[in-house]
Parts: structure tokens; C-alpha cells; sequence
């Protein structure tokens, strides 16, 4: 998992887009970069604001600063060491990348069923 601290003034998008450009050199824009949600972190005492984003291509992580870096499913991501907290984000994160992806579909249906005009069984 990726984290960091926002910039003094910096809003929490630009904080996200800024740390994924420099940790894994990949240049977000804000269109594809999505909220999950926010809350006040306890045990740091500050507000802790949870994105992800649409990347085009999955890329290969050579020549990083710090650490190892690889792609993984969300059931793996949940064997890791991860704090609590920190797998309530992901598991709330994959809640909503899938309740986007429901929403997407649903509105390809509705786009479908509309050009044509005609009124399709839609199996659910």
C-alpha cells in the first residue's frame, strides 16, 4: 500500500496524484482518479482520505527508490501484514471500484435498451 502525507495547502486528490507520480512514476489525471472515502485516523490524529484510480496498463516496477512493488488481486492484498485499518480501506476500496463497475454495466443496458427502442429481458 501506498501512503503519504499531503503538502501544506495541498488538497488530498493532489496529495494522492503527486505520491503515485513519484512512488511509482505514473502521471494520474484527476479524471481518473476516484475517492473511496475519508475518516479521521485515530491513532495518527489526522484526517485520512482513501482514492484509487483507473491506470490504462499495469507496468512493471523497475529502479524504485524504496522497496519491492507488484500488482495484486484484492484477496492476496488481504494476506498481507496489513494493519486493521488498513485492510477495512482496501476491503471498503473494493466495495466501491465494484459497486462502479455494477454502475457502468447498468448503464450500458440502459444505453442498449434505449437506441433501440424495443423492450429487452434483461437477465440478473
Amino acid at each position: 500500500m501506498l501512503g503519504g502525507d499531503s503538502l501544506e495547502g495541498e488538497e488530498a486528490l493532489a496529495a494522492f496524484q503527486r505520491i503515485i507520480n513519484k512512488s511509482l512514476n505514473i502521471n494520474l489525471k484527476p479524471k481518473d482518479i476516484y475517492p473511496v472515502y475519508d475518516y479521521f485516523h485515530i491513532t495518527r490524529n489526522k484526517l485520512n482520505f482513501v482514492f484509487y484510480a483507473e491506470v490504462k496498463s499495469t507496468k512493471k516496477f523497475n529502479g524504485l527508490k524504496k522497496g519491492n512493488l507488484s500488482w495484486l488481486t484484492f484477496s492476496e492484498t488481504l494476506k498481507l501484514p496489513f494493519t486493521a485499518q488498513t485492510k477495512q480501506d482496501i476491503v471498503v476500496g473494493e466495495r466501491v471500484i465494484n459497486a462502479r463497475l455494477r454502475d457502468i454495466e447498468a448503464k450500458k443496458l440502459q444505453i442498449s435498451v434505449g437506441v433501440s427502442g424495443q423492450k429487452q429481458f434483461v437477465p440478473r
